[in-house]
């Protein structure tokens, strides 16, 4: 869970400052791009103070200053059409020239910038209104200069930003790691000090039971004795499997003859309920995983089942391997699951219905178990009702040998 909890921060932290570090490279492109763009013009209306505009629209030409630079001379008509005085734009053709000068804004309007033009509007009293498209070939190696190195700039910063966010996340995660290591560990210690006492009340009543013959009031106190034990080793149990240091014993196994060893003694206690059982499993299954653990997942979702199924009601168990993939499920007949509940199921001490898992013994730690071990195995679990039936399905992957 921690280490989920980790994850998801360090997410957080990408992309949120991710999305900053790009933007801002973003916003220096574009500026860049704009400030080279009106660079190139205010070089291009300089040459042409130099030359003179008056000779300038005349003779259609800035002189040798304009050799390396393409351009090209509009008159702009009083029906807003276009008129070529010049063209020294051989990279471009006509059509595609006055399409662009179509797209740019008049004079009073604020300036919009193209990639591969730009522009300049002269307004004379003796000659009218002219626009100069200017290509943007003497500015574009800056341009892109700029933003190769910024590219390399934003890798740089990205990787620097996701080690920077593990660091961060982590740092804001380990109080709350210590926190729930030190809470373990009063769970571990309390429940082995819980062990000793229990033990010794569950000796003495048997003495006393040896003494005094049958008696309802020891009875209770064995039975409440027993739940104690159970909670206690389910509680260990859930300690065992959170521990992140605590190695897992993966083994290749028959997981068919597995199962069906859990399953088959608990066929009595189905038949006393009246209840019938349908097992369809596939025979050989070669798992590679942790036997015992499978075992008890076995165990916690048909004991669930048998508990809340009616009498004459019916429980269903189905497991295969598809796709490497093993599909374990368990459905039984009876009250359905809200689904607002589903989800809540597999929480640690949540119980759907408290007088109903009081009187079936269920501390509501079993299905918490079960989807700790799911996860060890690095699986799904769920359930969804359909009508009167609620199904419990399994998914784990399949591990190479």
């Amino acid at each position: 869970m921690i280490k989920v909890l980790q994850r998801k921060i360090s997410t957080l932290f990408i992309i949120l400052l991710g999305a900053l570090w790009l933007t801002g490279i973003a916003a220096l492109n574009w500026i860049n791009f704009k400030n080279q763009m009106n660079g190139l013009c205010t070089a291009v209306r300089s040459e042409i103070r130099k030359t003179g505009w008056h000779k300038f629209l005349e003779t259609g030409s800035g002189g040798e200053d304009f050799e390396d630079i393409e351009y090209c001379i509009l008159q702009i008509r009083d029906d807003g059409s276009f008129w070529f005085l010049s063209d020294h734009f051989p990279s471009m053709e006509n059509s595609e020239l006055i399409n662009y000068a179509s797209k740019v804004p008049s004079y009073n309007e604020s300036k919009r910038l193209f990639w591969k033009v730009t522009y300049l509007y002269k307004f004379s009293k003796k000659y009218g209104s002219y626009l100069i498209l200017i290509s943007s070939k003497e500015a574009l190696p800056d341009v892109l200069s700029f933003m190769t190195f910024s590219g390399v700039a934003a890798v740089v910063g990205i990787f620097f930003l996701i080690m920077a966010a593990r660091k961060l996340s982590g740092w804001l995660i380990h109080p709350v790691e210590e926190s729930m290591e030190s809470e373990k560990k009063f769970m571990t210690n309390a429940s082995h000090e819980l062990k000793t006492p229990l033990t010794v009340i569950r000796t003495n009543i048997e003495l006393l039971s040896d003494e005094i013959g049958d008696n309802k009031h020891l009875q209770y106190i064995e039975m409440e004795t027993e739940r104690m034990v159970t909670l206690i080793n389910n509680m260990l149990t859930l300690v065992r499997l959170d521990a992140h240091y605590a190695e897992q014993t993966f083994q290749q196994f028959r997981l068919d003859e597995s199962l069906l060893n859990v399953i088959y003694p608990m066929e009595s206690v189905a038949y006393e309920k009246k209840i019938h059982m349908n097992v369809q499993i596939d025979e050989p299954m070669w798992f590679i995983g942790n036997e015992n653990q499978l075992q008890s997942l076995m165990s916690i979702l048909l004991d669930n089942a048998i508990s809340y199924t009616p009498e004459d009601g019916r429980i269903e168990i189905s497991a295969c391997i598809r796709s490497r993939k093993l599909r374990l499920i368990v459905s039984n007949t009876g009250e359905p699951i809200p689904a607002r509940q589903q989800e809540k199921l597999f929480e640690r001490f949540y119980r759907q219905d408290e007088a109903r898992e009081s009187a079936s013994n269920h501390l509501g730690l079993g299905l918490s178990i079960a989807k700790s071990i799911v996860v060890k195995h690095h699986g799904k679990i769920g359930v969804k009702s359909t009508g009167r039936k609620n199904v419990f399905h399994v998914t784990l992957p399949c591990a190479k040998k």
